[in-house]
């Protein structure tokens, strides 16, 4: 317990408790509204994120960090101030792409989604020749019809197997090339001194807006798909200036309004300092750093290694149940 220091020491005043929210809401009945579905603060937040918070990916991540630790122990293994990328116990900064690495994640989900239906339309255009066959009996006919898919959709799905590959060899091998960031930040959420910044997109590390996190208003803000089907997001508006910001950084747009009510629910427990982290694997290594949450910790006798000792498909289990839980949130 030595190296946590006094919470009263570690966060800062204007850090986030639910009792700022309330006092600011009946300060402010007759804020500014926006369009969209404006969510509800909880004074007791529940400890909930989205399927994507229980991955077994970030566990994967977690364990990597955690033998590069022990490789060299004494150094200062900071990944998130090389990547710029930040998700810990003092504050969540969201993956900024370069447009070359969202290029290239788009090549390797097209290659990948493109070789898959090759396959699958030869599959079923074949399959529809060889009935036609059993009742027409041409089957050398129908026989060189298939031949003839397969000659014209092969190089077709060569190229896009190609691309997937190839996007894959370039994520695993140089992950720093593959996942190149801007140097532009886009927000953060700082759980130490309790505020939400959005950065200027244009100029690196310039403040639009700090401001603390209890003045923020949640919204769901829905817009059409490609097929006319709406998907949701989740913004943080400012009524008091006007601004607002997209949190599809960290946590993707979804036809699923309840995994985003979810994430909104993370994001609460994440800032209220009067409560643990939320227990998500990928913020396990960073729990003992954290004053409150080692403190509750050490009353409850959590395991410090839950996550990383769990089996992959007791995780995916766990993983499945909040999905189903979140999806029923409204």
């Amino acid at each position: 317990m030595s190296e946590q220091p006094n919470p009263k020491d570690y966060y800062a005043d204007t850090a986030y408790k639910p009792a700022k929210r309330v006092a600011w809401e009946e300060a402010n009945p007759d804020r500014q509204r926006i369009s969209g579905s404006r969510l509800t603060w909880y004074r007791r937040t529940l400890d909930n994120g989205t399927k994507d918070e229980y991955g077994y990916e970030n566990i994967a991540i977690s364990k990597n960090w955690e033998n590069e630790i022990k490789r060299s122990p004494g150094s200062n293994h900071d990944v998130f101030k090389k990547t710029g990328v930040f998700y810990t116990y003092h504050c969540i900064i969201p993956p900024n792409f370069s447009s070359f690495s969202r290029f290239l994640f788009l090549v390797m989900g097209v290659g990948k989604g493109g070789f898959y239906l090759c396959l699958w339309v030869t599959f079923l255009i074949s399959f529809s020749f060889l009935v036609m066959s059993v009742f027409s009996g041409a089957f050398a006919e129908n026989l060189s019809n298939i031949a003839g898919l397969i000659v014209f959709l092969s190089p077709i799905a060569f190229v896009l197997l190609l691309a997937w590959q190839l996007g894959r060899f370039l994520e695993k091998r140089f992950p720093r090339f593959f996942y190149k960031m801007q140097k532009t930040p886009l927000w953060q959420l700082n759980r130490q001194n309790g505020f939400f910044t959005i950065y200027n997109p244009k100029r690196a590390w310039e403040e639009r807006l700090a401001a603390p996190f209890y003045e923020f208003d949640a919204y769901l803000e829905s817009s059409p798909d490609t097929q006319g089907s709406p998907t949701y997001s989740l913004m943080l508006f400012h009524p008091e200036t006007g601004l607002s910001q997209k949190l599809d950084a960290q946590f993707p747009p979804t036809n699923m309004p309840g995994e985003l009510v979810a994430a909104w629910q993370f994001i609460q427990r994440y800032m209220d300092v009067s409560q643990p982290l939320p227990d998500v694997p990928a913020l396990e290594i960073h729990r003992h750093k954290d004053p409150t949450t080692a403190a509750a910790d050490q009353r409850k006798g959590r395991n410090p290694r839950y996550w990383r000792d769990m089996s992959e498909a007791d995780v995916e289990k766990i993983q499945e149940e909040k999905y189903q839980k979140n999806i029923r949130l409204r």
